[in-house]
């Protein structure tokens, strides 16, 4: 009886849908073009008008730097995993302009966050 009760666990776990977790990942590389923001104001943007006025002045103050980093893109506010935010913020203290941080990022969707895999300025 046991055996049976071990057998039919297993096979409810193998023929159940993906958890949660598992639906929050996009193995497929991914294209996004928005503009690059802190999290800790990038979460209060409603429109892409205010995020393209965010400076990077902002984005480098520390308390803003601390939060991490992600992008504006189609309507809502995406955040990057701790090495793309690592990224984003060297891609900010190499660029020359104040506003209007509109990029180019490629990435996976990874547990809720943006696997950050290159940035560059978008055209």
């Amino acid at each position: 009886m046991l055996k049976i009760s071990i057998v039919l666990l297993a096979l409810f776990v193998a023929l159940s849908p993906a958890s949660a977790q598992e639906k929050k990942t996009n193995k497929k590389e991914t294209t996004l073009v928005g503009y690059l923001s802190d999290c800790q104001c990038g979460e209060s943007m409603e429109n892409a008008k205010m995020a393209a006025d965010h400076t990077r002045e902002c984005c480098l103050m520390d308390a803003c730097a601390k939060s991490g980093y992600g992008i504006y893109a189609d309507g809502k506010f995406i955040k990057f995993d701790p090495k793309g935010s690592e990224k984003a913020k060297a891609y900010l203290t190499a660029l020359k302009k104040e506003k209007d941080l509109k990029v180019k990022v490629k990435g996976k969707m990874e547990n809720g966050v943006f696997a950050l895999a290159s940035i560059e300025d978008a055209k």
